[in-house]
């Protein structure tokens, strides 16, 4: 049994009043075994900022258009005062967009703030506590290696973990890559460190260039990486995997791929699984 503290920052009065009756809901099914869920209430920022300065909370349910902040400025200073505490965006269905945004910015997930009931709340919440927890295990470590400065494999497993969790709430198709250098002999069984290093230096930087400024890489273990990608109206997963695929053509990268399709959504390890299938007649015609 757990004592649950949570805060909701939301300015309309009416929609404060639902989410403290469907929190209520929660507290008196006894789901997830909370035996007490305290609640917090805040109508604006200012309100906000001075509970989070004073209160230690478990989760925040997150109205970000508030009387005196909106939007994107809202969660940065959610993160400022309170970087460990997972938020949950509490939305309209016109704010899809920001609430996707705000998951890409660290928010735990987000909800339809006048469809909400009380079993996805509680499992909206159940998840992003625990989602948090491993994140903030991921901070505590070194999130990056330092070869390449890509993210590692745990900081990849916990973003993507969030992207795949978001491509379900969103509807939306996400493209998992993954890319392995050939094990040549003048690569990973040469002595010359050097060398090899740098093979794996250029690759990283044109799989940069795949990635772009919204894909999400890591180097996962020493030959390989993994890249993951949101579809978008221009360029379809298809297209997005064709042109990766034409441009390592010419390179010493194996790539091996899976798609998540909302309609039928699997679990992040079922797609690493797929893309290592894969991958791994492509990595042996190339002579691995």
């Amino acid at each position: 049994m757990m004592h649950l503290r949570v805060l909701v920052v939301e300015s309309d009065p009416e929609d404060l009043l639902f989410v403290e009756e469907v929190l209520l809901e929660v507290e008196e099914l006894h789901l997830h075994r909370w035996l007490q869920i305290e609640t917090l209430a805040a109508s604006t920022w200012t309100e906000a900022a001075t509970i989070l300065s004073r209160e230690a909370l478990d989760i925040i349910l997150l109205n970000p258009n508030l009387r005196d902040s909106s939007g994107a400025a809202t969660y940065r200073w959610l993160q400022q005062l309170a970087p460990d505490v997972p938020a949950i965006v509490l939305t309209g269905p016109e704010d899809r967009e920001l609430a996707a945004y705000l998951i890409r910015e660290g928010a735990q997930d987000f909800l339809n703030k006048r469809q909400l009931d009380c079993v996805p709340l509680a499992h909206a919440i159940q998840n992003a506590i625990e989602r948090q927890r491993r994140l903030v295990a991921v901070r505590a470590t070194a999130i990056s290696e330092p070869l390449t400065g890509l993210l590692n494999r745990e900081a990849f497993v916990t973003l993507a973990g969030r992207d795949r969790m978001l491509a379900e709430s969103l509807q939306r198709r996400w493209l998992l890559v993954l890319a392995e250098l050939r094990s040549v002999s003048d690569v990973s069984l040469s002595s010359d460190e050097q060398r090899r290093d740098l093979a794996v230096v250029k690759a990283g930087d044109f799989l940069r260039r795949m990635a772009g400024s919204t894909g999400l890489l890591a180097r996962i273990s020493d030959l390989r990486f993994a890249l993951a990608l949101f579809d978008t109206p221009v360029e379809p997963l298809e297209a997005l995997r064709a042109r990766i695929d034409a441009a390592a053509a010419g390179r010493r990268l194996a790539m091996g791929s899976a798609i998540f399709e909302p309609d039928h959504p699997v679990p992040l390890e079922t797609l690493m699984q797929q893309a290592e299938a894969d991958l791994a007649p492509v990595a042996l015609a190339m002579g691995r």
